[in-house]
């Protein structure tokens, strides 16, 4: 039985809307990737679950007592206190005194954070992890991570990864590292102009069987508009197609139109070519081949610039 679904969510102002009849369920045990270009709305989708904004129409319909706790990209500056407050700050008031501290313990624990570190002073990876360690401490049957890898070092995105895998039931996430998709997810949802695709399948296969659905569309497309373009040449030979036998010719022309209207195009790729210009203003900084190491560690190599 799913854990929550969605029900013909439209949302936006624009025409289309940005959410168009937008269905789809979570089970379980699933750990679905939300994929889409940049605008697409994955992150109000996100908000949508988490119950921040509500849709123009449709309907997302929960479990019984489900529990959604959430991580967005920005870090709240209005939060304040040691790593165990800030934590301690998405337990479920209601529940019992004793065990509520025992899972900060263990949810601590298992971060690897330290608990008397004043929030405000710790680097903005470190501060990502103590939201994570905060979404956690509710125990949600479902957690909404927003670009969870952002301002992590790889060392610290290997560890989500494996804690995911180890600890999360269920995940609902927006990424746009491939790496941490391929090893986390168990299923991918693609927002593409307003609708919404489902791809039960890893994130290699989803490639593959994404690009098959591209090709069909261009296909279907490229048939639609040299038929179009016929009917179109056909009505401005001057035939008379008032007469009976090309009425329905006629009508069949204007549905064409509306169709090609109605369509709503890929977002394609932008290819931007520089030409050359003579440089203008102060040279600043000119670098070329600087190398450094800290001990045995090298923090920089080969490294040229002009500022």
């Amino acid at each position: 039985m799913a854990l929550i679904s969605a029900r013909d969510l439209c949302w936006g102002f624009q025409n289309p809307p940005l959410l168009e009849c937008i269905n789809f369920q979570i089970e379980k045990g699933e750990r679905v990737c939300l994929l889409g270009r940049n605008g697409s709305g994955k992150s109000t989708l996100l908000q949508m679950l988490n119950g921040e904004i509500l849709p123009d129409s449709g309907e997302i319909w929960r479990q019984q007592g489900l529990t959604v706790a959430s991580l967005d990209q920005a870090v709240p500056r209005e939060l304040a206190g040691t790593v165990r407050e800030v934590v301690a700050g998405g337990l479920n008031p209601r529940g019992p005194a004793l065990a509520e501290t025992h899972r900060i313990e263990t949810i601590l624990s298992r971060t690897q954070l330290a608990p008397e570190a004043p929030f405000a002073d710790l680097s903005t990876g470190m501060k990502r992890r103590t939201l994570f360690a905060r979404a956690l401490a509710g125990e949600p049957d479902i957690l909404l991570l927003d670009e969870p890898t952002n301002h992590l070092d790889i060392e610290t995105i290997v560890w989500l990864e494996n804690f995911i895998l180890r600890h999360v039931k269920t995940l609902l996430f927006v990424t746009h590292d491939r790496a941490f998709l391929q090893k986390t997810a168990t299923r991918v949802l693609e927002l593409d102009r307003g609708s919404l695709f489902s791809y039960d399948c890893n994130y290699e296969t989803y490639l593959q069987r994404r690009q098959a659905l591209l090709e069909a569309e261009e296909l279907e497309n490229g048939r639609l508009d040299k038929k179009l373009s016929q009917e179109e040449a056909w009505i401005r030979q001057g035939i008379k197609a008032r007469r009976t036998r090309n009425e329905g010719r006629v009508r069949a022309l204007f549905r064409l139109r509306e169709v090609r209207r109605a369509r709503r195009e890929k977002t394609g790729n932008v290819t931007l070519r520089l030409q050359g210009a003579s440089k203008t203003g102060k040279l600043v900084i000119e670098a070329e081949g600087v190398g450094f190491t800290y001990g045995e560690t090298p923090v920089a190599r080969d490294f040229s610039t002009r500022i």
